[in-house]
C-alpha cells in the first residue's frame, strides 16, 4: 500500500515536471517566433538609432563635450546616475521664483526602476555606471521596438507594425531613446503590457503595469489601461479582480514610500511642487503657443510647440480610427498628462515620447502609399530627426 502510494506520488511529479517543461517550451517557441516576426523591424529601428547617434556625435565632436557626456551626464540623467550610486537623498537648493522663498530639488520625483536596473547591472559588469545606464537604455529601446512592432501587428498587420516602429525612432525627440533616462524602458514596458491587453493577458498586463509604476509617474496611464480594459471588457473573475488589484501596486508602493520618507502623506506630490510640477490645464502649453506666435523664442521651443501640437492633432486622428478600449485610455492619460501639467515646453516632447500609439493613424497610411512615396516621407523625418536631436543635445536645452 505504502508503495503504492510512493509509485502514485512519483508519478504525479514526474507529470507536473513534464508540464513545467512543456509550458517552457512553449514559451521559447512564442518568444522567438515573435522574435523572428520582429527582426526587420528591430534592424530598421536600429538603423535610425546609429544614424542619429551619428549625427549628434559629428556635432559633439565640434564641442568640448565627449558623445558618452551629452547621451549620459547631463540633464536629468545625472539625478537617475546619483541615485543609481548612491540611493536616495539627494537635493539642490534653488533660487525663489519671482521673489518667493528659495526652495529644494530632491531626486524623490525620480521613481526608482530605472537607476535600480542600472545599480544591479553594474554590480555584474565591469563598466562605468554611465557606460550601464547607456547600454540599459540601448537594450531598452531595443525591447520596445519589438513590442511596439507586436503591437502594430495584432491591430493591424506586419506591415503597419514594421512603419509604427520605424516612425517611432524617427521622433523628432527620439534622441531620448539614447540617453540615459528611463523613457526606453518605460516604452517597453508600455507596448508589452498594451500588447498583452489586446492578446486578452491581462495578468501579464498588469505585472507589467506595476514595473511601469515603479519607472515614470506616467505609469499611471499603463495602470489605468489595465484597469479599464478589465473593468469594460473582461468577463468577471479571479483573474479580472486580480488584474485591478496588481496593476496600481508600483506606483502607490513609491507614493507611500515618499510619504514615509518626506514625513508627509502626499509627499511626492509636494516634492514635484518644489519642481513648479503641477496640474495647470494646460497653461503652459498655451503660453508658450502665444510665445511662439509672437516670434520670441528658440528654435527648439518652436519645434516643441508643433510637436505637442502635432500629438493633438494625431490624438484626434487615433479616436476617430476607434482603436481598442487600452489604446484609448493610454493615449488619453498620457497625453493629459504631458500637456495639463506644469513645466517648461521644451520637456513637453519627452513626455509624448512614449505615445507610439498616436502614430497608428499615420503609419496605417503610410503602409498603403507607394513605396516612393513612404521613402520620401520617411527619409525628410529622419533629416528632421536628426538635426532636431543634434542641435537640442549639443545647445544645452533641457528635455
Amino acid at each position: 500500500m505504502i508503495g503504492h502510494e510512493l509509485t502514485v506520488e512519483a508519478s504525479a511529479k514526474t507529470e507536473q515536471a513534464v508540464l513545467q517543461k512543456t509550458w517552457r517550451s512553449i514559451l521559447v517557441r512564442r518568444v522567438i517566433l515573435s522574435y523572428r516576426r520582429a527582426r526587420l523591424a528591430i534592424f530598421c529601428y536600429l538603423a535610425c538609432k546609429v544614424l542619429g547617434v551619428s549625427w549628434i556625435a559629428m556635432q559633439s565632436s565640434e564641442s568640448d563635450k565627449s558623445l558618452a557626456t551629452m547621451l549620459g551626464y547631463v540633464w536629468d540623467a545625472q539625478w537617475y546616475l546619483g541615485i543609481a550610486q548612491n540611493g536616495y537623498g539627494q537635493a539642490e537648493l534653488i533660487p525663489g521664483y519671482g521673489g518667493g522663498p528659495a526652495g529644494r530639488w530632491q531626486d524623490l520625483a525620480f521613481f526608482p526602476l530605472y537607476p535600480g536596473v542600472v545599480r544591479a547591472v553594474s554590480e555584474v559588469l565591469p563598466m562605468t555606471i554611465v557606460g550601464t545606464a547607456l547600454l540599459i537604455t540601448f537594450v531598452s529601446s531595443c525591447v520596445a521596438a519589438w513590442g511596439i512592432h507586436a503591437l502594430g501587428t495584432a491591430l493591424h498587420g506586419k506591415r503597419v507594425g514594421l512603419v509604427l516602429v520605424i516612425l517611432w525612432g524617427l521622433l523628432p525627440q527620439a534622441f531620448i531613446q539614447s540617453m540615459a533616462y528611463p523613457e526606453a524602458l518605460f516604452t517597453a514596458l508600455c507596448a508589452w503590457s498594451l500588447y498583452a491587453l489586446v492578446t486578452q493577458r491581462l495578468i501579464t498586463a498588469s505585472l507589467l503595469a506595476v514595473a511601469a509604476g515603479l519607472t515614470r509617474p506616467l505609469g499611471v496611464a499603463v495602470v489605468a489601461a489595465v484597469v479599464v480594459t478589465a473593468v469594460l471588457t473582461s468577463p468577471r473573475g479571479r483573474r479580472t479582480l486580480s488584474a485591478i488589484l496588481i496593476a496600481p501596486l508600483g506606483l502607490l508602493s513609491y507614493f507611500v514610500w515618499a510619504a514615509v520618507c518626506t514625513g508627509r502623506p502626499l509627499g511626492y506630490f509636494d516634492v514635484q511642487r518644489d519642481w513648479k510640477t503641477h496640474v495647470d490645464f494646460g497653461e503652459s502649453v498655451i503660453a508658450a503657443t502665444t510665445r511662439v506666435a509672437a516670434g520670441h523664442v528658440s528654435a527648439v521651443e518652436q519645434t516643441s510647440v508643433l510637436i505637442v501640437i502635432a500629438g493633438l492633432v494625431l490624438l484626434w486622428a487615433l479616436l476617430s480610427s476607434r482603436p481598442p478600449t487600452a489604446v484609448v485610455v493610454f493615449t488619453l492619460i498620457l497625453v493629459a498628462v504631458a500637456v495639463g501639467v506644469s513645466g517648461f515646453i521644451q520637456i513637453k516632447p519627452r513626455f509624448l515620447l512614449p505615445g507610439f500609439t498616436l502614430l497608428l493613424p499615420a503609419a496605417t497610411s503610410l503602409a498603403k502609399a507607394r513605396p516612393i512615396t513612404l521613402v520620401m516621407t520617411l527619409a525628410a523625418l529622419a533629416f528632421i530627426s536628426f538635426t532636431y536631436g543634434a542641435y537640442f543635445v549639443t545647445s544645452g536645452y533641457t528635455p
